[in-house]
């Protein structure tokens, strides 16, 4: 299982457009937009733009070189519970209608990952920034006394 994040589509497409977008985008590695119908499990088309689909690891390299693809990982239950992979069922080559409640859980789970971050005074990289900073001090001191004296300058032959 693959699941292929893409970059959000530009200016404001169908739910159609988008999901014939990802069959475009995986037919280019499966050969055609048929065999790519079946071969997708889930689409999200309103939060996140990505689908998931039955690849083997190296055609799932592939689909990562692609323009537009973000990342491609393996996929995993986003409820293991219920066992769902979560986004929009996309069954026998066709998305089900759109319901909210297919997003439910990463709606929730974004929500709470904003909260921790508004939480956060300071900025999120601030001491790793700080250490950058020396790091390079560090590194240009070191280089200046590991120079040495120059060269001797060479005598130039005229000839």
């Amino acid at each position: 299982f693959s699941n292929s994040l893409l970059e959000k589509p530009e200016g404001d497409p169908t739910r159609d457009e988008i999901i014939d977008s990802y069959i475009k985008t995986l037919a280019m590695v499966v050969g055609s937009e048929e065999e790519a119908r079946m071969k997708i499990y889930s689409v999200s088309t309103k939060h996140y733009f990505a689908f998931g689909a039955l690849v083997s690891e190296e055609l799932s390299y592939k689909i990562k070189e692609l323009p537009k693809v973000r990342w491609v990982l393996p996929d995993s239950y986003l409820d293991v519970r219920n066992k769902d992979y979560g986004g929009e069922p996309f069954i026998n080559g066709q998305a089900v209608p759109y319901d909210p409640k297919y997003h439910e859980e990463w709606v929730r789970n974004n929500a709470r990952a904003q909260e921790r971050n508004k939480r956060n005074d300071r900025p999120r990289n601030f001491d790793r920034s700080r250490n950058f900073e020396r790091r390079r001090e560090n590194m240009q001191n070191r280089d200046v006394e590991n120079r040495g004296p120059p060269p001797p300058n060479m005598p130039q032959s005229c000839s």
